[in-house]
């Protein structure tokens, strides 16, 4: 793929460096990879979230990133790890 498409007409990062990135009122704030965050306010929104989306940058407000399963686990039941320490040492 050329420059010219890798690139974004005023924006002086190439997409293969962004990682994520959401839309307030009419300002795109962008995660870089090296964890950089940016702000970028385009002539163009549409154009610009379409331009995101064909090099594949996350969409915070459509994936957070967070596995379903980490937002619905049951804190009640504890399976493992650090609670069934507790009960073991207890039982001593």
């Amino acid at each position: 793929m050329d420059n010219e498409h890798i690139f974004y007409p005023e924006f002086s990062y190439p997409a293969l460096h962004l990682s994520a990135f959401t839309l307030c009122i009419d300002v795109f704030i962008i995660s870089l990879k090296n964890g950089e965050i940016v702000r970028f306010k385009p002539n163009e929104i549409a154009h610009f979230k379409e331009w995101l989306n064909r090099f594949k940058v996350r969409d915070i407000t459509v994936n957070d990133g967070i596995p379903h399963t980490d937002r619905t686990s049951n804190l009640s039941k504890p399976t493992h790890g650090f609670f069934n320490l507790i009960k073991r040492s207890k039982r001593k």
